[in-house]
């Protein structure tokens, strides 16, 4: 038979070859600690060949999580703790918060309109009502603001807190307790900011929180200097902010 004709045969004996099955054994030293385990698994019925595909998925797993979720593992957990350990820790505390019925106090917010309140603040709101217009400047100046900031910002000195660190509370916050449906922050520049606050009660309740914010931003407890300039209508207020220098 030619050479060739025997090229032909060995290419169509290649065609019909049965594919290589990858059924090599894969040998491994183990530690102690390892094979412990191992034979802990084994004596409740695990194969080897069984926690090995279930080891190598649960690696493959575990490494295919986000950069971003890495990061906060990484940030968050105890220096000698395990990443397994830290994150049945989150677990925990995640079904901890759900069973605080924080999702009724959301429904709460956004289907009744009702705002979370502190006693201090709603006595000042309640003599806010009472007192004729010309003499809000009693609440305005017993307010608990700073009190809210600090909180918000696990009790950091108010003095190490940036401007924008104090705005961006202040956003967060006061729509979190529902005074505000909306609080649109526009820096216009390195030292001036505008602020909107969105309610849906009406002008004389903006007027209180117009003099409450003054108040705020202009007391001498505030790490920085800061000019003031607002109007309240309807159901908005309306505040620039310009700052002039930290204390």
């Amino acid at each position: 038979m030619s050479k060739n004709n025997n090229n032909v045969n060995d290419s169509e004996n290649d065609e019909f070859k049965e594919p290589e099955l990858k059924d090599k054994a894969i040998y491994l030293k183990v530690s102690d600690e390892t094979r412990n385990l191992i034979d802990n698994y084994k004596e409740k019925g695990t194969t080897i060949s069984d926690l090995v595909r279930n080891a190598v998925k649960c690696y493959d797993d575990f490494n295919s999580i986000s950069p971003e979720i890495h990061g906060i593992i990484e940030k968050y957990k105890d220096v000698d703790e395990s990443e397994f350990s830290f994150i049945e820790k989150a677990l925990k505390y995640y079904g901890d918060q759900k069973n605080l019925d924080r999702d009724l106090w959301v429904r709460a917010r956004d289907e009744m309109k009702m705002m979370l309140i502190g006693k201090t603040t709603f006595n000042q709101l309640i003599a806010a009502a009472e007192a004729p217009e010309h003499s809000l400047e009693k609440p305005w100046r017993k307010n608990v603001a700073i009190d809210l900031i600090l909180w918000y910002n696990d009790s950091k000195p108010l003095k190490s807190l940036s401007f924008e660190e104090i705005i961006y509370t202040i956003q967060k916050v006061w729509v979190v307790t529902n005074y505000f449906h909306t609080i649109d922050v526009q820096k216009e520049s390195e030292d001036q900011f505008h602020l909107l606050f969105r309610h849906r009660q009406n002008k004389r309740y903006g007027i209180y929180w117009l003099g409450y914010f003054t108040e705020l931003f202009s007391s001498e407890e505030m790490p920085f200097k800061c000019e003031v300039e607002g109007q309240a209508f309807d159901e908005s207020v309306s505040m620039t902010l310009k700052i002039g220098y930290k204390k």
